[in-house]
């Protein structure tokens, strides 16, 4: 039998052609990826370039809102930002983490808005509920009877001496026996009796001292009970102005008097 070879040359050409079509697709393809890849890595350059550059992202107003204590000045240095500077380049949180560390700042938003560039922030100062004064300085308290700053000019509120204790003390107890005493006058004022001022003596004691002339003395939690059952032997025996109540027992209340120089007996 005789076989004809004459075609085999080109059923072997054929794959040939496809194989090299399908190479050069390939490299048309790697090409078209590349290009489309800087393509787009030269818009983003611009638009950052433009952005960056461009005056319609400049900051055109800074509006601070709630502030009375802080200087607008301060909150603008904290900020780290001024009219003109571009918002885009501008760290929000990083600015917000400064402002946080102001002791009169309790809370605060900040809001910035692109076109036009503006910022907004509004601020929650602590209200000075109390004076505070200790053996180096007086400091004042706010309503939740935290110490947020120093003040040796201005004083606030309720005047609560302690110039036995220390800042450092408040570390290590002084500030759970602050809490209860300022707890405890706002209990007394509920009450309908007004404070004059507080005493912490050293071991935590206590005396409140009422505007009518008479003390009590707590120590530690003061429960409302023992504050209706003072006022009621106040209303019975009207006791003298100088006069102490101790209020440390549940089931008693001892009466001392105060000499002119403050001494009890």
């Amino acid at each position: 039998m005789v076989t004809d070879y004459s075609d085999l040359r080109e059923r072997f050409r054929t794959p040939s052609k496809k194989k090299a079509i399908s190479q050069v697709n390939t490299v048309l393809r790697l090409f078209m990826w590349l290009f489309i890849g800087i393509s787009g890595v030269l818009i983003t350059v611009c638009a950052v370039a433009y952005t960056a550059n461009s005056a319609v992202f400049n900051v055109k107003r800074i509006d601070i809102q709630g502030i009375s204590q802080v200087k607008a000045d301060e909150v603008l240095t904290l900020l780290d930002i001024e009219q003109g500077d571009n918002i885009l380049s501008w760290d929000m949180n990083e600015a917000r983490k400064r402002l946080q560390k102001h002791p009169w700042i309790r809370d605060l938003t900040i809001s910035r808005n692109f076109v036009p560039a503006s910022i907004e922030v509004m601020v929650q100062e602590h209200q000075a509920a109390a004076t505070l004064f200790l053996k180096d300085r007086p400091y004042l308290i706010s309503e939740e009877g935290m110490v947020f700053i120093s003040s040796p000019e201005a004083y606030c509120g309720l005047m609560i001496q302690a110039r036995d204790y220390s800042r450092q003390d408040m570390k290590e107890g002084f500030d759970r026996i602050l809490c209860n005493a300022i707890a405890a006058a706002k209990l007394v004022q509920s009450k309908g009796l007004p404070v004059n001022d507080i005493s912490i003596e050293p071991g935590g004691l206590v005396d409140i001292r009422l505007k009518n002339g008479i003390s009590f003395t707590i120590f530690g939690e003061v429960p409302s009970l023992r504050i209706e059952r003072a006022m009621k032997a106040m209303a019975k025996i009207k006791p003298p102005e100088g006069t102490v109540m101790d209020l440390r027992c549940d089931d008693k209340i001892v009466l001392r008097n105060r000499g002119i120089h403050g001494s009890e007996g």
